[in-house]
């Protein structure tokens, strides 16, 4: 049973029992880090938060699912996000396990370990906040802390699911947070329900005027054509029982997004790991050396260039906006895939396909789990504004529970 917040408050009891789920990712668990931290009382007092380990935590080292960090120091002091959540009283329960950098989707690690997917252990969590995810999704925090440069919380949060929220650009302070592209990085919040992840995520920013409720949904059709069956299935059913007004709409070429994010995102990784990578390049994992490897490869002339499409994307979704409340679609377009499957060469770029769009144009996207009766599926909702995202969450939520 995922535990939320709300009954993390109301029942102590709970919290030992969600604690005793904890296990360390080699053996398939979400955590790379088991610890128990608790200073005092607030608001979030004794409830159990996951951190991901690209986040400091003042006393731990931060890993970064990587070799290269085995002789890092521990962190001197705690990021923002981890010293708000402690002044609200939260209690720290570990450092969740992630792709190698936050540089993937699958959630694979062959360091560190890979956490599996709760719903099947053969599958693959999705990435990069795998551990958080999986966290969340066992039960063993209430909520748990990610990032997101390309779908880094939604993917995850769709393949385990549970509720993964990718707020507007800067709302969320990263000071504290290994970066993997400044220009595209996001912290985010993972938790069992919309309620949960909108509490959390108000302890880290301030998130301004209430939403409003949402009557009109745009939706690309393309997204769920291309998607397989039964999830196009799932959110076309999801959205019916929603009731909003649907209204067709288009979005930018999917591939072109995720070729002018993969241009902005490898050109910028490429910098922050530009002496580490030429001092101790045997130390990265294969598939992240040569990431940044290819991000070396790529040009000012063409970083400006994806720079200004990404400019034009803002400016498409801005005129959309003004026309729907929000935008619908899947997070991913398929189910969780095996193990197995995750070693496919493409399958990265197959699943941040319908996620990256979002930070490049660097408005809020929710993801949260419709109903389904084989493995999770997860519809994506973007916004304006936080606040019209997450009423936008509440209100499908609340439709689909009814």
């Amino acid at each position: 049973m995922m535990l939320t917040v709300a009954r993390a408050l109301a029942d102590r009891s709970s919290v030992g029992e969600a604690l005793s789920r904890r296990r360390p990712a080699r053996e398939g668990g979400a955590y790379a880090l088991i610890f128990d931290d608790r200073r005092g009382g607030g608001r979030f007092a004794g409830v159990p938060i996951a951190v991901k380990d690209l986040i400091d935590v003042a006393g731990h080292r931060t890993g970064c699912g990587s070799r290269v960090r085995e002789d890092a120091l521990p962190a001197a002091r705690d990021a923002t996000v981890v010293a708000r959540l402690r002044e609200a009283g939260a209690r720290l329960v570990g450092k969740t396990a992630l792709v190698e950098f936050a540089f993937g989707a699958t959630g694979v690690n062959e360091y560190e370990g890979t956490p599996r997917n709760p719903h099947d252990r053969s599958r693959i969590p999705g990435g990069s906040s795998s551990g958080s995810a999986v966290a969340v999704a066992e039960g063993s925090a209430a909520a748990a802390l990610g990032t997101d440069t390309g779908g880094s919380v939604r993917i995850p949060a769709a393949l385990c699911g549970v509720v993964g929220v990718k707020p507007s650009y800067g709302l969320v302070p990263v000071d504290g947070v290994f970066p993997l592209a400044p220009s595209l990085d996001h912290v985010g919040v993972l938790a069992p329900d919309v309620a949960s992840a909108q509490v959390t995520l108000g302890v880290l920013a301030t998130l301004g005027e209430r939403g409003r409720a949402p009557r009109v949904a745009g939706v690309d059709r393309r997204a769920l054509e291309e998607s397989m069956p039964e999830v196009a299935r799932a959110i076309e059913a999801a959205l019916k029982r929603w009731g909003l007004e649907l209204r067709d709409v288009t979005l930018p070429d999917l591939a072109a997004t995720v070729a002018t994010s993969t241009t902005l995102m490898y050109y910028e990784a490429a910098a922050v790991h530009r002496v580490t990578l030429a001092s101790r390049r045997d130390l990265y994992g294969n598939a992240v050396r040569e990431r940044l490897e290819r991000g070396l490869a790529i040009s000012e002339a063409d970083y400006r260039a994806a720079q200004e499409r990404g400019r034009s994307m803002y400016d498409h979704i801005e005129r959309l906006f003004a026309e729907v409340d929000v935008i619908a679609g899947p997070t991913v377009g398929f189910v969780a895939p095996t193990l197995v499957e995750a070693e496919a060469p493409d399958m990265s770029t197959r699943l941040v396909r319908h996620t990256r769009l979002w930070n490049v144009v660097r408005f809020p996207a929710i993801s949260l789990p419709v109903p389904v009766s084989g493995l999770p599926v997860g519809i994506q909702l973007a916004a304006r504004t936080d606040g019209d995202a997450f009423a936008a969450a509440t209100s499908l939520e609340a439709a689909l529970s009814g």
